[in-house]
């Protein structure tokens, strides 16, 4: 055997070895970590035992299927007390740290930046303090930083701006000074990130900085972080009770529509509010091949069998063209409208928005006593059918058409957000205005309705705009609206695709709670596999934990402490990446 082959060899085994061992290793920075926590009763993380040689069978451990490193540690919400080991540094392929609402205090361990894998990390509201470590600047895949709701000190630290792959930062409601570094991505950040930092200066919080130092904070100046638990709650019961009372209010308005209309309206027609010598019909888009006249002939014979929805702002027909073409048709009774004028000019703008994840508005027909709103139509229907109805004809939604739902939604709410000029405010983000095409790709529908057809209403009929367990807690109770309202209302729909169940599911609504309230409920508990939808094939218990930590952030009570929705689409792509791939089960043996 030549010298070449001997050290080939040795090369070989020394790298079998290194494999071999990294379980044990693995195990031993696992067992560090559960060491450091104060748990005298031993009753926490009772199945973490030092006699199991595997540790990814542990509660909150996820390994690499090959490898067997560990590739995350993900233990929110689990009442857990002490301080984080150094040892986790030795993890070198984890991925995900997520230890959130725990009560950790000391300081982050700087060895963390040892794990040049990491993509996310989660330490928000617990009682950690020090600084944020500089090592951080090592983790050239970190894309998630939220160690908000702490009481850390000192400043920001410039090397995070070096992080080019960093998408969401949260350092909010500290006790950090300095003025905020703007070089890099650090940049790319708004005064959301830095709130409740009454030391922090610089741009990004629109704040001046002053040109002498300021004097350094004692131990005594040092705020506890603010637990919002207590508030959470009585928003909760609040939003509870108004959603139960207010509920039973919409089924008996319900009962008695369903009433006049099958008295005096059941034999009425489309065609009876539509002629077409005085039909006006508007197009907004030039690449339909068919001519105005041909149009409003179909939209004339249009009827009660034709009818394929009942929405909050009017009823919807499926209008089929001798083609084979379809299209829905919105019919939208007039009495509500403000100014003619201002009402067409608003849907020539809503008209001209164009993305791959929102409803087209081809155009409306302008007739008698109704306007006829014309769209694209979806041929799989709403995602509130699909995922209750289950009928035997619709296809079911495994995890990843719900995450493909999840991030294609997102990304049109966040279009309307963020790359609309004016912006717009959807107001009624909800399972049954999300509509999937026949590759499951979804569509968000009826987008700036809600304002269109309140503008001129009451404050009352602004506030009841939305869905009720849908509804923001500010928008409940004040009938104030933003962009933040849209995200409440878009964490509910995370929490409907991961449980199952609508938001006000009567098992909520007997116990006078709604989805968030018996989601928050489960978690204090310890619960979260209870959450989880046990008719969703192929989501890995570890990715719809995840999707739930996106969640929890959408719909906390106050608007300030829930994240932008490019922020979201953001968190969420980072979770599709963050899942196992066809990449993770052929790592090279090299690493």
């Amino acid at each position: 055997m030549t010298r070449r082959e001997i050290l080939g060899n040795i090369a070989r085994l020394g790298g079998a070895f290194h494999r071999a061992v990294d379980p044990f290793q693995c195990r031993q920075a696992l067992l560090a970590f559960k060491a450091s926590l104060n748990d005298s009763a031993g009753a926490l993380l009772l199945d973490w035992i030092e006699s199991d040689s595997h540790p990814c069978r542990w509660t909150g451990v996820s390994c690499h299927p090959q490898t067997t490193k560990v590739k995350s540690l993900n233990l929110p919400y689990r009442r857990l007390v002490g301080t984080i080991s150094p040892e986790l540094g030795k993890l070198d392929r984890l991925a995900r740290l997520a230890l959130h609402h725990n009560s950790f205090y000391g300081t982050i361990p700087s060895e963390l930046g040892n794990c040049t894998r990491l993509r996310a990390i989660y330490l928000k509201n617990n009682y950690l303090g020090g600084t944020i470590p500089k090592e951080f600047g090592k983790l050239a895949s970190l894309r998630i930083l939220d160690v908000s709701s702490n009481s850390l000190t000192g400043s920001v630290p410039d090397v995070l701006g070096d992080l080019k792959q960093l998408v969401f930062l949260n350092v909010s409601t500290n006790a950090l000074i300095g003025e905020i570094p703007s070089n890099g991505v650090l940049s790319n950040f708004s005064q959301h990130s830095f709130l409740d930092n009454l030391g922090l200066c610089g741009a990004q919080v629109n704040t001046t900085c002053r040109s002498f130092l300021a004097p350094a904070l004692t131990p005594g100046d040092v705020a506890t972080p603010r637990r919002k638990t207590a508030n959470y709650s009585n928003g909760l019961w609040i939003s509870a009770l108004g959603t139960v009372a207010i509920s039973l209010f919409l089924v008996l308005l319900c009962f008695w529509g369903v009433f006049l209309y099958n008295k005096f309206g059941s034999k009425q027609h489309l065609a009876q509010v539509t002629s077409a010598s005085s039909a006006k019909l508007v197009l907004f888009h030039g690449d339909l091949p068919y001519t105005s006249a041909d149009i409003v002939k179909k939209i004339n014979l249009l009827g009660e069998n034709d009818i394929i929805g009942c929405g909050g702002f009017g009823t919807v027909y499926k209008l089929v063209m001798d083609d084979g073409n379809m299209f829905a048709v919105k019919r939208i009774a007039k009495g509500g409208f403000g100014s003619e004028r201002l009402f067409e000019r608003e849907l020539e703008i809503l008209g001209s928005i164009k993305h791959r994840n929102l409803v087209n508005l081809r155009g409306y027909c302008n007739s008698g006593s109704a306007r006829l709103l014309i769209y694209d139509f979806l041929s799989h229907g709403s995602l509130d059918d699909l995922l209750h109805e289950r009928e035997p004809h619709k296809p079911s939604l495994n995890w990843n058409h719900r995450m493909k739902a999840a991030i294609g939604s997102a990304r049109g709410i966040s279009y309307l957000h963020h790359d609309c000029s004016p912006r717009i405010v959807h107001r009624d983000i909800k399972s049954s205005n999300i509509l999937l095409d026949s590759n499951f790709e979804p569509h968000v529908s009826d987008f700036g309705l809600a304002k269109l057809l309140n503008e001129n209403q009451s404050h009352m009929t602004t506030i009841v705009a939305g869905t009720f367990g849908y509804l923001a807690p500010e928008y409940m109770q004040s009938g104030r609206v933003t962009e933040k309202s849209d995200v409440y209302s878009f964490g509910v729909v995370l929490l409907e695709l991961l449980s199952g169940k609508r938001p006000t599911d009567p098992g909520f609504v007997a116990k006078g709670l709604n989805v968030v309230g018996w989601v928050n409920a489960l978690i204090k508990e310890n619960k979260q596999k209870e959450i989880f939808d046990s008719k969703c094939e192929g989501g890995s218990r570890e990715s719809m934990e995840c999707v739930l930590q996106i969640a929890a952030m959408c719909i906390a009570p106050l608007p300030d402490d829930r994240p932008t929705m490019d922020n979201v689409v953001k968190m969420l792509e980072s979770e599709m990446m963050l899942s196992p791939s066809p990449s993770d089960f052929y790592e090279s043996s090299s690493e």
